[in-house]
Order: structure tokens, then sequence, then C-alpha cells
């Protein structure tokens, strides 16, 4: 393989020295006269399936050649290609710049937007220095997350690359159509196919095909390792938390597992390494959201899988299932760690970032595949108790909404600001559901995943549940397979009037699920951090990754949560063998064996870490009540410690003669806090 010519086959990073920051005088110069409305590939007139990326590299290399060449645009390095006179001119508002901005810094108005005086003023305060210093506008960020509309708004965000690179791709497709008029027709159909977000993300180069009949393959600078920044914008600064510091005020280019030095550099191999430690964790909690009941509570149910918060929680214990959010929010540790991936303020200008939440985006396809399965649990215009209507709420607001204003799935309150329609109105929460012909048009869908296609609506209920089980199982979860293997502890059969179970379901006798709760202040370290268990020291059981903004962050929602001392709700699921492991090497005997004894076992056998972004350690406790107990001269502060770390227990119930049907979790049980406050002058961790 051969390459290009035109200085093309490397692409170094410009050296520190030579940044500058932008003057937000000359930003203002570069907004587009009219609003950027977010279509999607519209102009395919179609819906196409966003393609894995093995796919796309070895059966589609028409399209692997676009996507890359798209990317690399958009990123402002374009490449030379055959056939391409011209490079078509990238608007500011579609610049990975511009694009990236939008999840944080730099704080001020997406160029695609173009606010009216009105709408800018909306929410305007004469006492609040955002507000008159820089006069007239106040921003506050888009910030969508621990909220209800964190995947909704996540949706079109992702759309904006897509339709840059798809538009960039049919502008070169047609150029190299009329160089090349044999091939021509076969590059205008793949850039109309194209759905780009693949995942390869670190080597220095990428082979793609170029025109031609000898079929001719060439390496070219890989626009997805890293985004080399054009200049460091003006809020960029220097981040400093327990010994670890992101040097993003000197950084050129995008890292992921940053050397904590102001040179910088990515670790892939730690990338690596922790994604390999912690593939089944992630796939465990991504099983577990397919583990929500029929028949639940629309809104409450909607706020436990979409966001790490849950504003409608009533008590401690009555969330017992993975979220979204918090899924999404390991990978983002696992990836960025001490760099741009690890804090929200900079992850939108990682290349990573959008491939990450395509993938969110299919499982709410993780929203697409859920969404299919769950047609009736949605946010709606917030949640009852009492008989009594609870608005969602956005507490301080953002830059398009007011403090404490509600959130609704539609209307006024309902928009996901900074992304608009053709007509200029915004996207709302509504606009954003589903993938099938009959919702608001998206022009894209996904490939058929273990007999889901998620643009055709399931026939009936039957299908749902049958898929909801086939994914369950799919991501390492299989409750069946394990009680077989496993025999643990004794459930007694359900009596009549004892337990309700849906209609021919029946008990698994001798087997409980047992899940960790974990509750978690939001800025216990001032950045993002985990709480990660193990098994004899060493043995992960799981993580719940605490996904948030720096101290000094000029989010307002976030600022409120630090005000409020906002709690990240997770859950771990613990591996059936490991609880069979925990009471067989104790020795007990077995025959005799009870819950609060199997309880005692667990705990004692668990250890606790919480971790900073590189893997350091912030402070442990092991668990137990019989565990040795820490003075509060040597524990970690107080306003560190988990709210809440407890053992909760379900018994498992599965279909009489259909095992295609999904389990029936019931009889759920709190039990021991695995970290126990054991004097008051005492503290876990």
């Amino acid at each position: 393989m051969e390459p290009l010519e035109n200085g093309i086959k490397g692409r170094a990073p410009s050296p520190i020295s030579g940044f500058s920051r932008l003057p937000p005088l000359l930003h203002l110069l570069l907004l587009l006269e009219q609003p950027c409305p977010i279509t999607g590939r519209k102009s395919t007139g179609a819906a196409f399936d966003r393609i894995p990326i093995d796919e796309l590299q070895n059966d589609h290399p028409y399209q692997w050649a676009l996507f890359v060449l798209g990317y690399a645009w958009i990123e402002n390095k374009p490449i030379p290609f055959p056939g391409v006179v011209e490079q078509p001119p990238l608007e500011s508002a579609i610049s990975l710049m511009e694009i990236g901005g939008i999840h944080g810094k730099p704080y001020r108005q997406w160029a695609g937007d173009l606010r009216t005086p009105a709408e800018a003023q909306a929410d305007y305060d004469a006492n609040d220095k955002k507000d008159t210093n820089p006069v007239p506008r106040r921003f506050g960020g888009f910030c969508n997350h621990a909220l209800v509309s964190f995947p909704t708004w996540h949706r079109p965000y992702v759309m904006v690359v897509e339709q840059a690179i798809g538009d960039y791709a049919d502008n070169i497709a047609q150029q190299i159509a009329n160089a090349y008029p044999v091939e021509g027709p076969t590059w205008i159909n793949a850039a109309k196919e194209l759905q780009p977000f693949p995942s390869v993300f670190y080597a220095d180069e990428l082979t793609i095909r170029v025109p031609g009949p000898e079929g001719q393959m060439v390496d070219v600078p890989n626009p997805l390792a890293f985004y080399a920044f054009p200049y460091i914008p003006e809020d960029f600064t220097q981040n400093t938390r327990v010994n670890l510091t992101a040097y993003f005020n000197l950084w050129p280019q995008t890292f992921r597992r940053a050397d904590s030095t102001e040179a910088g550099g990515s670790d892939i191999d730690r990338v690596i390494t922790s994604i390999v430690e912690e593939r089944g964790n992630i796939r465990k909690q991504v099983s577990q959201l397919f583990m929500y009941p029929y028949g639940g509570d629309s809104s409450m149910i909607w706020d436990q899988f979409s966001n790490s918060l849950n504003e409608s929680r009533q008590s401690d214990n009555d969330s017992r299932f993975s979220s979204l959010e918090v899924v999404h929010g390991a990978m983002h540790s696992f990836i960025g760690g001490n760099g741009h991936m690890g804090y929200p303020d900079y992850a939108g200008f990682n290349p990573f970032f959008y491939f990450h939440h395509a993938n969110v985006d299919r499982i709410h396809a993780y929203f697409a595949l859920w969404e299919w399965c769950y047609t009736d649990y949605w946010m709606n215009d917030g949640y009852t108790v009492n008989s009594r209507l609870n608005s969602w709420t956005q507490q301080a607001g953002t830059y398009a909404q007011v403090y404490n204003g509600r959130i609704t799935d539609t209307g006024e309150f309902g928009m996901l600001a900074p992304f608009r329609h053709e007509d200029g109105s915004y996207w709302t929460n509504n606009d954003t559901r589903f993938l099938t012909p009959d919702a608001y048009p998206k022009y894209y869908s996904y490939k058929e995943f273990l007999g889901v296609k998620v643009d055709i609506p399931a026939a009936n209920i039957q299908e749902r549940q049958e898929a909801r089980a086939r994914i369950a199982r799919y991501y390492e979860v299989n409750l069946q397979k394990s009680a077989w293997e496993t025999n643990h502890i004794d459930i007694p059969a359900p009596g009549v009037g004892e337990i309700s179970l849906p209609l021919n379901f029946t008990s698994i006798r001798s087997f409980h699920l047992f899940i960790i709760l974990a509750r978690l202040p939001e800025h216990a370290f001032g950045h993002s951090y985990d709480l990660c268990i193990y098994y004899k020291e060493t043995k992960p059981v799981g993580n719940v990754s605490v996904f948030t903004r720096t101290d000094d962050s000029p989010c307002r929602a976030c600022a409120f949560h630090r005000t409020n001392t906002a709690v990240v709700r997770g859950v771990i699921i613990m591996s059936p063998s490991i609880v069979n492991e925990i009471i067989v090497e104790s020795g007990i005997d077995r025959s005799t064996n009870t819950m609060e004894i199997t309880t005692e076992l667990i705990t004692r056998a668990l250890t606790g870490k919480l971790l900073d972004m590189s893997g350091k350690l912030l402070a442990s406790a092991k668990g137990g009540d019989s565990a040795e107990p820490i003075h509060d001269g040597d524990s970690a502060a107080e306003r560190v410690q988990p709210v809440e770390v407890s053992l909760v227990s379900s018994g498992v119930a599965e279909h009489v003669n259909d095992g295609k049907q999904p389990v029936y979790l019931f009889d759920w049980n709190s039990h021991k806090a695995l970290f126990p406050v054991r004097r008051s002058d005492y503290l876990p961790f």
C-alpha cells in the first residue's frame, strides 16, 4: 500500500508554543447568518443502517473511504484525494471545534444555534454576572446530564456529526463521479448509504480505497486517533485534583488515559486493559437494563432507566435496576481516564465520543433497543406521587431554559437546545422517540440485532418479551443457566397469598440474584471517580462510575448539583458464580444455610475502593460487621463517603413452559450495608 502524495502520509500535532487563544470577538465573526438545522441524512430520502466497524471496513470500502475523508474534514484537516478538485468549505458550526464545545467548554453559543435576542434574554438576571458580563449573552451550558432528557438530548447531538460527514460525502462523491465516470455511480451510492459510526480509534493510519481501475488501497492519517486543536479556547484550564493534573490549557490535542504531565500523551495499552477488565461488568449492567418488568409506572421507570440521579425516587432502596447514564459513564472513565473523555467539559472533542454515544443510542438501541422493548415507558409531563403530579426539573437552567424550569416531553419545556429543525424550532424530547416509520424522521436505523429491527415495531408484547430475554442472555446474564450451575441458598416455594407471580411463572428454587446498590455523592472529589467492588481484594465484582464536571466548571446545572449534594445511583450485579464460590469456600454446612448467613458471608468477602480517573486509590473499605473500623482521624473526609453501599436480593421466577420468556424478579429485600458505620466516631472509608 502506498501513501498518497501532497504530504498526507503523516500528521503531527502543532507544538504547544504555536497555540494561541481565539478572542471572543473573532468567534462571533465565525458564526453563521442562519441557524444550522439538524436533519440527519435527510438528503438521502431514506433511512440507512449504521454499520458495524468490521463490516464497514471489510465489505464497504467506498463508504469507509468517504467516512475517513469526512471525519478528517470536520477536523479541518482535509485529505487530498484523487478526483476531488475542491474541498467543500467547512462552516464553523459543523467543525469539530464547534460541535465538541456543545458538550461543555468553551461555554459560549454554538455557531449553529443563532438564538434571537428574545430567546437570548428569556432567562436574563441583572444580578447574575454570567448575564451581565459579557453583555448580553448568558451561557450556563447545554447540560442535560442527570436528567430524564439525558438520552433524548444526545440523539440529535450525534446526528450533527452524522449529517456533516454525510453531506461532505455527497459532495466529494459527485466530484469523483465527474472525474471517474465508470466508477461514479458506485461512489455516489456509497455516499447515499453512509451512516458513519465505526470505531477504529488509535492506529496512526487507516487504509482506504481510491478511485481508479486497479482498486488501489492507500494509507492516510487516522482522524479518529485524536483531535488536534486549531487553538486553545480561553476557558480551557489546568485541572489538579488529588495529585492528578490534566493540562487542558497546554495539551495541543485530545488524549486518552493521559499522562499527568504538561506534554501529555495517550496510554492506549491502559485503555485496552481497562476495557478488557471491565467488559464483563459493563455487559451485566447493559443486560439489567432489559430486566425492568412490564406494568410499572411509566414515568418512574423512564426516570430510573434514563439517568443517574433518579429524581422521582421515593425511598433509598426502591431503585434496583441500572441506568443508561451510569453504564455510559463507565466507558467515559475507562477510555478517558485523565484525558479529555474523562471530563464532561472536554469529552466532546475526542473523536471516540460520538461513536460511544452512537452505541448508547443503539441501546436506547441501548435508546433504540430499549424503547423498542418498552414502548409504554416515557418521561411524560412528570411523575405522580399520592395523586399529585410533580414536574421534572432542570434546576439551574441552561442556555435555553429558565431557572428551575419544568421539563416536559414536548412544547416550550421540552425543547432540546441547541438543536433546531428546518423551521427554526428546537427539537423536543418527543421528536427523538423511536426510529419507526411513523416517528419523527431521523434518517438512520441499525442492523438487525438478535432478531430485532428497531425501525419495525414489534407485532405484540410476546415478541418484545422474547427479545428482552435474548438481549439479557447475550449480555451475559442468564439466570436460568446460573441457577443450574449454582445452588447456594434455599428459597421456599411461594405460598398462596405470600408472593404474587405473573400467570404461568414459578420461582426457581434455591436461587437468588444479589445486587449491590450504591448511592454516591456526585461531586465528592471535584472530578469523575469510580467505586470498585472486589472479591478477595483483587478480583473485580463490578463498579459504578461517577461521571461529573469539575468544581470550577461554569455549568449552571452542575453547580446546582454541587450545592445540593446530588447523589448518583448505580447498581452492580453480583455474578452468581462468585456468590457460590464465597459460600463453598466458607466451609459452612450448606444444608443449614440461611439468607442471614449468606449475606454475612458476602459482605465479609468484599472490599470497596474509590479510584480516581487514573486508577489511583482515593479511599478503601473492608466489608462486613467484623472488619476493623477506621478511626475518623485516618478516614477519608465525610463529604466523600458513599451515601449507601448495600446488598439487595431478589427471587427469580421463570415461565413454566416457555424458555423464550425473560425471567421475573420478585421478593426484593434489602440486607446489610457492605461497609457499615460501626461506631459514631468511625467512618467506613
